[in-house]
């Protein structure tokens, strides 16, 4: 019996010593594709790159819409090539620190205050919701110019 209450004493001790630990949510910028011309939303080729790391988030891949991390400085840059073109993207926003639980930690929630863009195939930005939080939904609308439209 002695055995018994040490051995449950063992296990109690082994399952309040083990670490618990979850990764912190992550808030990310959700971009949804419309056509410039009719406003419905539409598929393209999409390779995503932020401007000063050398990996892309997305590599060719026909998507009606992306989720972008931002940065932890006021501003984040992107290229991304809508099948063959190219366009630059620059959110400004604003971060605030939030704790998630004390097993995850800390995360960053944002709020966009400006998008500036190039106008090689983004015809406009539109800002839906400007707060990027760990719940992810639209923040923003790219109106994209169709390609029959681009090689005329």
């Amino acid at each position: 019996m002695k055995q018994f209450v040490y051995l449950i004493c063992i296990l109690l001790i082994a399952a309040a010593c083990k670490e618990v630990f979850e990764a912190p949510p992550q808030a990310l910028l959700q971009a949804s594709f419309y056509n410039s011309t009719t406003n419905k939303p539409m598929n393209s080729s999409i390779t995503a790159q932020a401007i000063g790391l050398d990996t892309a988030f997305y590599y060719q891949e026909s998507l009606s819409g992306i989720v972008l991390p931002l940065n932890i400085k006021d501003t984040t840059q992107y290229i991304i090539w809508f099948d063959t073109n190219s366009d630059s993207i620059t959110f400004i926003h604003e971060k605030t620190l939030k704790n998630a639980s004390m097993e995850s930690g800390y995360y960053y929630e944002y709020k966009l205050l400006e998008v500036g863009f190039s106008h090689n195939r983004i015809d406009s930005i539109k800002i839906v919701d400007s707060l990027v939080t760990k719940k992810w939904n639209e923040n923003i609308k790219l109106y994209l110019h169709p390609l029959t439209a681009v090689s005329n």
